[in-house]
């Protein structure tokens, strides 16, 4: 390794070509289409240009990086409450270098990023689960190199997670789903998609009915897609539940809820099901179902491929 530049520095986009190459051979059970990695980068409105880091060998050419973000801007009910906290949105180091090069660089990367972390008051770090512009929900349990580096470098485990693969040509809307919400819809609830003039009312509905910030503004970007790539159901003139898919521009279901007290009578799983056969419908051939602990209620779900585990580590500064 040559030397350490960060994104400030070079303000050269051609950088991230190569950073998202890297990713992609660094974790191949969660690779990431070149465009998304950019847009996940570039229009995230807490990009700081001073935490994107690079490690260049001699001849300039890229072999790690790592993505640090702190959130700033949005979502704004989030600034005060994680202000001790920074995120490593990404980190990843060309799997093609001897192992010695590797640990040299990773940990090159880390110490610079947890340096910049102390003098910025930061009490905490977290690796890859920055909510809502995440590449990983946590580091997977398959990345054993990484695992193994963080352990000793302090980060332990502070929650576990799983993501659903959905392989949707084997996915179906199944009787027992069309006959639920036939009962449902007898009961005088409505499954509907969202339209684009009820952002604000049901992104905020989501944001205080869940108590989630990250969910407020995942549901906002759902009617960014044209047309808005949410379900939602209702009972009378109240919202009751909603489902988002497409989240992101990916082909990613979630997040879904469920009003505390309308839950375990299948409005939920009606919303699922709807989603998933949006997906479907618009030619995707699979789906990811990520950052979830509900195991049982995605079992149900026709097609269900691959179940990956992911470790939230975090360090204590």
């Amino acid at each position: 390794m040559s030397r350490v530049v960060t994104y400030k520095d070079v303000k050269d986009p051609r950088y991230f070509t190569d950073a998202c190459k890297i990713h992609n051979k660094a974790f191949p059970f969660d690779n990431v289409e070149c465009n998304i990695f950019n847009m996940f980068i570039l229009d995230d409105v807490n990009l700081d240009e001073e935490l994107i880091i690079f490690a260049l060998d001699s001849l300039g050419k890229v072999r790690g990086f790592l993505v640090g973000v702190e959130i700033v801007k949005e979502p704004k009910e989030a600034i005060d409450r994680f202000k001790d906290v920074i995120w490593v949105k990404d980190l990843a180091i060309d799997s093609d270098l001897p192992l010695d090069d590797w640990r040299k660089i990773i940990d090159t990367l880390l110490r610079e990023f947890e340096g910049i972390a102390r003098y910025r008051g930061k009490k905490g770090i977290v690796l890859y689960a920055y909510p809502p512009y995440y590449f990983m929900p946590g580091i997977n349990i398959m990345y054993e190199d990484y695992l193994e580096f963080f352990e000793i470098r302090g980060y332990y485990k502070k929650e576990e997670t799983v993501n659903y693969e959905v392989n949707l040509s084997q996915f179906f809307y199944s009787r027992r789903v069309a006959k639920l919400e036939n009962k449902l819809v007898s009961e005088g609830i409505v499954f509907r998609k969202g339209r684009e003039e009820e952002a604000e009312t049901i992104s905020q509905w989501v944001g205080k009915t869940f108590e989630s910030p990250f969910w407020r503004i995942e549901s906002l970007y759902a009617f960014k897609n044209k047309p808005p790539t949410i379900w939602i159901a209702e009972q009378g003139n109240e919202l009751i539940g909603f489902s988002v898919y497409l989240r992101m521009g990916r082909n990613e279901f979630g997040p879904i809820g469920v009003d505390p007290k309308k839950r375990r009578h299948g409005v939920g799983t009606v919303l699922l099901f709807k989603a998933l056969n949006d997906l479907k419908q618009l030619g995707f051939r699979y789906a990811v179902i990520p950052w979830t602990s509900h195991l049982f209620f995605y079992t149900q779900v026709p097609g269900i491929e691959r179940i990956k585990h992911y470790y939230i580590m975090v360090k204590n500064l």
